[in-house]
């Protein structure tokens, strides 16, 4: 199963952009140690991750956080023009019973919150928030685009649960007007288009982004096409670099009361080790030596 974007532009001049990110799900709750509802939000998550940043300029990032008072507590998403991306859930453990139909996930997301999209352009930054009263991604990435980017837009995204793999497919599709688009035709689309998703999905055992768009707009010519993939951009270099700018007196108390500390990154769960050793080098950067 390919992880991947599709972008496409259909009649009315709407562009289509389709992704999978199945692999990518499975990825981040292996590291994450996610159970079944929290793995399946954040593989949401990462869905609309990749659709924002499929929308944006080659440089750009994406951090989509959705923060909320229901026991998921929210997760947070990074995601780049190119299809790298990565994330978390503020809560790792949770497995609840869901019900059905358009409010099924309130149970974990609440009654309350926000979803909030920073668009990194290089040297700018844009931040917007929405209240979330869909409770459901999709739903209230509709409202964000309709609320904050006044695009007419319309997102599904669903996970299918196999019998052996409660992430069986993980995808997410977006339809957008353009400058002069055929808005009608587009609330057309949207009226249908997460139950279509859902069905594709279900035909479709080993989806990837050209079948499923083949199923849901049959004959629409593929523009851009691209892989992506579960990476964060975390390193050695720059936990070293972190810990450089905790300063002298409390690199010097890591020394006095542990001896050597460790650095998990949130978004990959990658552990690193600061030995006693790093300690000092950190300190002698600083200008600060130890007594033999």
């Amino acid at each position: 199963m390919a992880d991947g974007v599709v972008r496409a532009l259909i009649e009315g001049n709407l562009l289509v952009s389709l992704t999978v990110v199945t692999e990518a799900a499975r990825e981040a709750r292996a590291r994450h140690k996610l159970q079944s509802v929290s793995a399946s939000l954040l593989g949401q998550g990462l869905a609309g991750g990749v659709l924002l940043g499929s929308l944006q300029k080659s440089e750009s990032r994406i951090n989509l956080q959705v923060e909320c008072d229901g026991p998921l507590a929210g997760f947070f998403v990074d995601a780049t023009a190119g299809g790298d991306c990565r994330g978390y859930a503020k809560n790792p453990g949770l497995e609840i019973e869901l019900g059905e139909g358009p409010f099924r996930w309130r149970a974990a997301l609440g009654n309350s919150g926000f979803l909030s999209v920073l668009r990194d352009v290089g040297e700018e930054f844009y931040r917007s928030s929405v209240q979330l009263e869909a409770m459901s991604v999709a739903g209230d990435l509709d409202r964000y685009f309709a609320i904050s980017d006044q695009v007419p837009t319309r997102v599904a995204i669903d996970v299918r649960h196999d019998a052996a793999e409660v992430l069986g497919a993980v995808a997410g599709v977006l339809v957008q007007s353009l400058p002069q688009g055929d808005v009608k035709a587009l609330e057309t689309i949207g009226q249908t288009l997460s139950t279509r998703l859902t069905q594709a999905l279900q035909h479709q055992p080993e989806a990837t982004p050209l079948g499923l768009l083949a199923e849901l707009f049959p004959g629409a010519e593929p523009t851009i096409e691209y892989p992506v993939a579960f990476r964060c951009t975390c390193s050695r270099e720059r936990v070293m670099r972190t810990m450089l700018s905790l300063g002298a007196a409390e690199l010097q108390d890591i020394v006095d009361t542990m001896g050597s500390t460790a650095v998990t990154c949130q978004f990959c769960a990658t552990k690193r080790e600061i030995t006693l050793g790093d300690l000092f080098d950190l300190l002698a950067q600083l200008g600060v030596t130890q007594p033999n």
